[in-house]
């Protein structure tokens, strides 16, 4: 149905600013009876407590409706939701405007709380067609626009208060003091799909309508960046990261904490903001209305409920991110995986080259990811590679555990990706996968989805990825990265060997001066898909010099080589178990290679 316009008298004590501003009209947009129905369906019949005295409510709808990305299919609903929870409950009388000369001091005065209905744009600005208005009051738009400001602070200081929901937050970004007000920057929205949100503070006054209980939505969810602080505002809702899918790009936060819905003080007014009101479903959700009705009551004054933050309160929920160095330095200790000595350190840094065999193209930038205590030779990898890095000028190492580096936004800002050993089944999934719920297991399926997606993706499109040792004895369930990677562990020998070169000439072999060597470490046997027909083998077990481990009955034992997975470059070496491997100068010298190959800095 057509909702009607509502021309409301403002200031009715001064003649001159009522004739001045004439009448508010809003331009409304369409609410279809099936919406209205379902609507005044999940209207409540009654405030949670009665007005301390008649109130008065503005809704604020943005004068930039025809900019608007909500203006069809929320604001007109929301609109009539909000107009309809004052009417019915008696809570408010609701008074619709989208006249900037609203938030003038004589006008203001009239509301005790502003509800800003996805109100974005810079709506604290005067239009040139706006400025007949504030002939009385102002010279220019610059003026007019100060004066509306301060008007609007001052407002709210003494005591007003303002609900604002989802794209209320995209209001005024260009004035700061805007975003303090409402306490946050808006950074995007990652999620449009069902996620979980939980219940900061489940026995706030202000959540009685969600009884207690973490609840599920399928909504566009925001993430937010400064001003936003948990020291600063009282947070009542938060994404629940452990049964929502944080597999989905754009996501910037690294501290997992995406707040929802929270409160705040400022001088005498009350703020309150939820991000939840960009699906038309959401105007006909019973306990969503029931939870902004509570929120309107509480900026009107009539809801008293606590606002101070609680920084240090916060539920700890599971979600993908960097392992905490206390937890990190437990793990290694309870599966004795030592970390590298200083006379080590030490060690790998005079084995490790001067220069590198070739000339970066651009300065690099390469993600060692890997599990510090997933296998003993992790934390001697990661000196090492840092040290070659940084030595030689070849490449940036950035050592992380933290999957979420290895999405889609993400994963592409570097120039190769080395698997330091990771050995473990399913890494990206929790270690205690099995003990989670179903929907933490679907979430969680759903992250390990999109980073295999995300490192696919990566390789085929051109860039590079490094497997050492233990690298093929992971994801054994997920054959496209044996392909990729160009085999599986099977089985090893720990013994010297002697090495021979398969390709004396190639350049990642330069550093052996066409020579086989010998070194002691941990040698694997490969199964399917590995196969020498589909890899540039590099380096191979030399059987005329040594024993047959006799693990094999064709008697190839590759140790080394080169792939092309898509457009991208693979290298891998099955050496680097050992410790005393990652102070081997021809071993750092060949892996340094390698990592030039796959970024695309050594050509073959």
């Amino acid at each position: 149905m057509k909702m009607k316009r509502k021309h409301v008298e403002i200031a009715k004590s001064s003649l001159c600013l009522l004739l001045f501003l004439g009448a508010y009209t809003v331009a409304m947009g369409q609410v279809t009876e099936p919406q209205a129905q379902r609507i005044r369906a999940a209207v409540p019949d009654k405030a949670t407590v009665t007005p301390k005295k008649p109130r008065r409510v503005l809704i604020w709808n943005t004068p930039f409706m025809d900019k608007s990305p909500h203006k069809g299919y929320t604001i007109p609903q929301a609109e009539y939701a909000m107009k309809l929870l004052g009417e019915r409950t008696g809570a408010y009388e609701p008074v619709v405007s989208d006249d900037v000369t609203v938030y003038l001091p004589e006008n203001l005065k009239n509301f005790d709380a502003i509800v800003m209905n996805n109100s974005n744009g810079p709506w604290i600005r005067p239009t040139e067609k706006d400025m007949p208005k504030f002939e009385k009051f102002a010279q220019d738009i610059d003026a007019a626009e100060r004066l509306l400001r301060e008007s609007l602070l001052d407002w709210v200081r003494s005591g007003g208060g303002i609900l604002a929901y989802h794209h209320a937050v995209g209001g005024n970004t260009h004035w700061p003091e805007f975003q303090e007000l409402l306490g946050v920057g808006y950074w995007g929205h990652p999620w449009n799909e069902e996620v979980g949100v939980e219940l900061d503070e489940p026995d706030h006054p202000l959540l009685a309508a969600f009884e207690g209980k973490d609840f599920r939505l399928s909504e566009e969810i925001f993430q937010f960046r400064e001003p936003y602080s948990r020291e600063k505002l009282r947070v009542l809702l938060s994404l629940d990261t452990s049964t929502t899918n944080m597999g989905v790009p754009w996501i910037h936060r690294d501290d997992n904490d995406f707040a929802l819905a929270w409160v705040r003080p400022y001088g005498k007014g009350r703020i309150f903001y939820c991000a939840f009101g960009h699906k038309t479903e959401i105007w006909w959700n019973p306990k969503i209305l029931r939870f902004y009705l509570d929120g309107i009551q509480f900026a009107a004054g009539d809801l008293d409920v606590p606002t101070a933050p609680r920084p240090n309160d916060r539920p700890v929920k599971r979600a993908p991110g960097p392992t905490p160095p206390e937890v990190r330095a437990a793990k290694m200790k309870a599966r004795n995986v030592p970390a590298p000595t200083e006379q080590q350190i030490q060690q790998i840094e005079a084995a490790a080259p001067d220069k590198s065999p070739s000339t970066p193209a651009k300065p690099r930038k390469v993600l060692v990811w890997g599990h510090s205590w997933a296998h003993q030779p992790n934390p001697y990898a990661e000196a090492a590679l840092e040290i070659l890095g940084r030595k030689t000028g070849a490449f940036e190492a950035v050592v992380s555990d933290d999957p979420r580096l290895l999405l889609s936004d993400r994963l592409p800002k570097f120039d190769a990706l080395v698997m330091n050993n990771v050995h473990e089944r399913d890494p990206f999934l929790p270690d205690d996968f099995a003990k989670l719920t179903n929907q933490q297991k679907t979430a969680a399926r759903k992250f390990d989805e999109a980073v295999k997606k995300s490192i696919l993706d990566y390789v085929r499109g051109g860039k590079g990825i490094v497997g050492i040792h233990a690298a093929t004895a992971a994801f054994q369930n997920w054959p496209e990265y044996g392909l990729m990677m160009g085999g599986y562990y099977t089985a090893h020998i720990v013994q010297d060997a002697t090495i021979k070169l398969d390709d004396p000439q190639h350049p990642v072999n330069a550093c052996f001066g066409g020579k086989p060597f010998g070194i002691n470490d941990e040698i694997y046997i490969f199964r399917e898909p590995y196969s020498r027909e589909n890899l540039h083998i590099l380096l191979s077990l030399d059987l005329d010099k040594m024993a047959d481990p006799d693990k094999r009955p064709d008697k190839d034992y590759a140790v080394s080589w080169i792939n092309d997975y898509g457009q991208g470059r693979v290298f891998y070496t099955s050496l680097g178990h050992v410790a005393e491997t990652y102070w081997n100068p021809l071993f750092l010298q060949h892996l340094l290679a390698g990592i030039q190959f796959a970024i695309g800095d050594m050509k073959p």
